[in-house]
């Protein structure tokens, strides 16, 4: 029961009037953020995935089964059962805790008279781990089958495919120095790192050589005991946010320029662990 069951005809809500963005079972969305959730969760944004059905539950008529594009993975909390879990969707994280795969959600509105719909952003949903992949096949929602996760917010779509209108005009705000700016690209690397591991990195200590041309160019480090290698996607993330250093001052921490690499490439150290990041001062170049 290692994925969810896709043996039956798809049920997921219908566009009423404009197209919505479909994927093979259903409508794409995604959650961006959350309003509550626990730490290891927020490490695995941006949750994708279809629409697949809708299934009424004992209390509401309109709960939706969400299959996510990858598994997502959650600490069960003191007193789970993991008994309620099939044996290959049991994991460990590196320090040998317990952890629990998923390959969909259950989501619904938050709000009394709210529904999901067509071009729906940033709606406030209530957001249940689905731990027991049979659910796809029942005609009611079994609580049972499910753990509560969190609070978070959806969107059509998903967050890599077509912008919706407005969304090109509100970019990121611009870090003040160097450092700020190598500071969120530090943490953009750690959660990509833990996304693409599914479990959470809690220290990462890495070296990075930004060229000339505002683009990583060189890494290397530890990630709780292993390389930082980054997804193509999580190279680009990281690329878009060194792309503001362009026109920036510096600050008293940053590299100066390696002559160990290529002209104009500089060097920066930085530790991450929690919210905290730390650049170490180069005194020198050298490799």
């Amino acid at each position: 029961m290692g994925t969810v069951s896709h043996e039956q005809e798809p049920a997921a809500p219908a566009p009423r009037g404009g197209a919505s963005p479909m994927g093979r079972y259903g409508p794409l969305v995604s959650i961006t953020h959350f309003d509550t959730a626990p730490r290891e969760l927020e490490w695995q944004l941006p949750l994708e995935g279809e629409l697949y059905r809708l299934i009424p539950g004992p209390d509401r008529p309109d709960y939706s089964l969400l299959v996510l594009e990858r598994p997502l993975h959650f600490y069960p909390a003191t007193g789970f059962d993991l008994g309620r879990v099939e044996a290959d969707q049991q994991v460990e994280d590196r320090k040998g805790r317990p952890m629990v795969r998923v390959h969909a959600l259950l989501v619904c509105a938050r709000f009394v008279g709210q529904q999901l719909h067509p071009g729906m952003h940033d709606l406030a949903v209530n957001i249940a781990y689905v731990i027991d992949n049979s659910l796809a096949r029942d005609a009611v929602v079994d609580f049972a089958k499910i753990e509560v996760a969190a609070v978070g917010f959806i969107s059509e779509g998903h967050v890599s495919g077509p912008s919706t209108p407005g969304e090109a005009d509100a970019p990121a705000e611009a870090a003040s120095t160097d450092d700020d700016v190598v500071a969120d690209a530090a943490r953009v690397l750690r959660d990509g790192v833990a996304a693409h591991r599914g479990r959470p990195v809690d220290r990462l200590s890495a070296t990075l050589v930004v060229g000339a041309d505002h683009r990583l160019a060189g890494l290397s480090g530890n990630a709780d005991g292993e390389a930082p290698v980054p997804t193509p996607e999580t190279f680009e993330q990281v690329n878009e946010v060194l792309a503001r250093l362009d026109g920036l001052a510096g600050g008293p921490a940053g590299a100066a320029e390696d002559s160990s690499v290529q002209d104009g490439a500089r060097r920066f150290t930085v530790r991450v662990e929690g919210d905290s990041v730390v650049l170490e001062k180069n005194r020198d170049a050298s490799a």
